[in-house]
C-alpha cells in the first residue's frame, strides 16, 4: 500500500493518478454490458418480439405490509390482489425461468415480502433452481424469532427501504416506529460471513430532502456497513415532489464515498422523465413483473392500465407460454409506438436504456471508437 493510501485508511484506495477508486454502481446503465446476447435482442421489440427470457424478474410474494408510507403506489393494487402467492406455483415458475435463461429474481413489493409465511422456503427454492436472488424490504421483519442471520447469505443483494434521516420523521412518513429496527437489521446483515451486497433505498420527497440531515444519515449507514445509498425521486405523488437541485444534495454527500461505500443518485435525474422521452419502449423485456396473485405484466409502471393489463397468470399457464403468447405480442407492438409511450408512460427506470438504444442507432461512424 502506498503512503498516500495508508493516510486515507483501509476503506479508501487511490488509483495511480491519485483518484479515489470508486466501486461500480449496483444500479446503473452500464450493467447492460454484462448481457451481450440480450442487448441486441431488444431491437426485435421494434418490429416483432424479443423471445429471449428477461434477465431478471420482479416478484411480489404478498400484498400484506406493516407500514403505510405516504407515497405508496401499491395501495390500490393491494385491494385488488389476493394476499399471497402459492409456494407450489413458484416451483414451476423458478424451474421455467432458470431453464429459459433468466439470471435472477428480485423479491419485492406490493407488500412486505418477509411477511409471506413461506419466505424462507421460497427463497431457498429459487436458489435450488440456480437462480440468483435479490431482496427489497422495509427491513423491520428480517429477524423474527427463529430466523438466523446466516439465512440471508442466500441473497446476492439486499436493499432496505429507509426513506427518512431520523426516527421521528420515519414514523411520520411511514406510520411505524421502525427506524432503529431497520438500522439494527442492517448491522446484523453486515456481520454475516458471506454477506450479500447491502444497499439502502431512499425515496426523496419534499419532506425528507434536507441535505444536512441526509449527510448525517449517510455517515450512519456507512458506519453500519451499508455498501451504498440509493436515492430516487418520489413518483405518482406530485404534492410530495422535492424541488431541490440533485447537484446540491450530491455536493453534501459525495465526499463521504469510500472504496466500500457509494452514493447513487443518478435516478434523481434519470427517473424524472415522463412519456419515455417520446421513444418506443424496447427495454421492457430486460425484466418483467409477477404480482402476488400470479399475474405477469409487461411493465410494472403500467400494470393498472386496462390496455396493458396482465399477459397471463402462472397459476393457469407456464411462464414460457405467457412470454411467447399473443397478449404479450400485442403489448410489445403497442410499446413500440413512441406516441403511445409519450401519452401513457409515467416516470420509469427503463427510459435510460431506451435512450441508449435510440442514440446508438443515430451514430454515423459505427466503425470507430
Amino acid at each position: 500500500m502506498t503512503e498516500m493510501n495508508q493516510t486515507l485508511g483501509a476503506d479508501n484506495v487511490l488509483d495511480p493518478l491519485g483518484a479515489l477508486v470508486r466501486p461500480p454502481d449496483e444500479i446503473g446503465l452500464e450493467k447492460i454490458l454484462l448481457f451481450p446476447e440480450k442487448f441486441p435482442a431488444l431491437e426485435l421489440n421494434l418490429r416483432g418480439v424479443d423471445h429471449l427470457y428477461p434477465v431478471s424478474v420482479e416478484l411480489s410474494l404478498t400484498s400484506r405490509c406493516n407500514l403505510s408510507c405516504l407515497w405508496c403506489c401499491d395501495l390500490e393494487s393491494r385491494a385488488l390482489c389476493p394476499d399471497r402467492i402459492d409456494l407450489n406455483d413458484l416451483d414451476s415458475l423458478f424451474g421455467d425461468l432458470a431453464q429459459g435463461g433468466t439470471k435472477g429474481v428480485t423479491i419485492e413489493g406490493g407488500g412486505e415480502p418477509t411477511l409471506w409465511p413461506h419466505f424462507v422456503e421460497g427463497t431457498k427454492l429459487a436458489r435450488a433452481h440456480g437462480l440468483s436472488v435479490g431482496l427489497i424490504t422495509n427491513g423491520t421483519n428480517l429477524f423474527p424469532q427463529g430466523r438466523e442471520e446466516d439465512f440471508y447469505s442466500n441473497f446476492q443483494w439486499i436493499r432496505l427501504s429507509l426513506d427518512a434521516p431520523e426516527a421521528e420523521l420515519y414514523k411520520k412518513l411511514k406510520g411505524y416506529d421502525g427506524f432503529d429496527i431497520l438500522l439494527d437489521s442492517l448491522s446484523k446483515l453486515a456481520k454475516i460471513k458471506s454477506r450479500p451486497v447491502l444497499g439502502v433505498g431512499y425515496v426523496l420527497t419534499c419532506l425528507n430532502d434536507d441535505p444536512a440531515a441526509l449527510r448525517r444519515l449517510a455517515l450512519r449507514l456507512r458506519e453500519r456497513g451499508a455498501d451504498y445509498l440509493h436515492l430516487r425521486p418520489v413518483v405518482d405523488h406530485d404534492e410530495l415532489v422535492s424541488h431541490r437541485d440533485p447537484r446540491i444534495i450530491l455536493d453534501h454527500l459525495r465526499d463521504l464515498e469510500t472504496s466500500k461505500f457509494t452514493i447513487n443518485a443518478k435516478a434523481l435525474i434519470d427517473n424524472q422523465v415522463f412519456g419515455n422521452d417520446g421513444l418506443p419502449c424496447l427495454a421492457h423485456s430486460l425484466s418483467t413483473v409477477i404480482t402476488a396473485d400470479g399475474s405477469v405484466f409487461l411493465c410494472g409502471r403500467l400494470n393498472d392500465d386496462p390496455v396493458t393489463g396482465s399477459m397471463g397468470n402462472i397459476k393457469n399457464d407456464y411462464f414460457k407460454d405467457i412470454w411467447a403468447g399473443e397478449k404479450r405480442r400485442e403489448q410489445v407492438a403497442l410499446s413500440a409506438q413512441g406516441q403511445y409511450c409519450l401519452e401513457n408512460c409515467p416516470q420509469c427506470r427503463m427510459t435510460k436504456y431506451n435512450r441508449l438504444l435510440h442514440n446508438l442507432k443515430r451514430v454515423k461512424t459505427p466503425d470507430f471508437i
